[in-house]
């Protein structure tokens, strides 16, 4: 239990809008890109992959890791659970608020476990949804997707990381 808060993006991005969809994202990383964690001194995000891959994302070190992909098309949901050991409200409420400009018609705030109409008035996030929408018939998919393209960074930064035996044999 507790309180899940984000925003969804509805209906999805196509692959027609990556060039808007970079533009994004290069607000967010630049928002992003120097600031710390407020409780740790660690880098608030991290860019996970290489981002001309499918597999890439940004990583956001806040609350349960929210993570915006570097594809359109894989840009389905940005949320996060409110735990007590990060404030990650402002942080869901700063990129929605960029993602707005961008997509005005295809982001909607959310809240789950609580009142939307509280949440709008402690963190004033406009036009945040009074109750859950309708259920998405693809985000079994979308969250595989996610789930594959974690487990591929995972694996490539293992693999970065790991020290090739024949050279520390030479």
């Amino acid at each position: 239990m507790g309180v899940d808060c984000g925003f969804d993006v509805y209906p999805s991005l196509s692959s027609q809008c990556q060039s808007l969809y970079e533009a994004f994202l290069e607000e967010v990383i630049q928002k992003y890109k120097d600031a710390l964690h407020p409780n740790t001194g660690e880098p608030l995000i991290q860019i996970i992959g290489t981002p001309e891959t499918k597999n890439a994302y940004v990583f956001f070190n806040v609350g349960e890791g929210p993570v915006l992909p570097f594809r359109s098309e894989y840009f389905l949901r940005f949320e996060s659970k409110l735990v007590s050991r990060d404030n990650v409200m402002p942080y869901l409420k700063e990129v929605y608020l960029i993602a707005r400009r961008y997509f005005p018609d295809n982001v909607h705030f959310w809240a789950s476990g609580t009142s939307p109409t509280l949440v709008r008035l402690l963190d004033k996030i406009p036009d945040i949804r009074e109750e859950e929408g309708t259920v998405r018939e693809d985000h079994e998919y979308v969250y595989k997707a996610l789930q594959e393209m974690r487990r591929l960074a995972e694996e490539d930064q293992e693999r970065s990381t790991q020290i090739n035996p024949e050279k520390e044999a030479a």
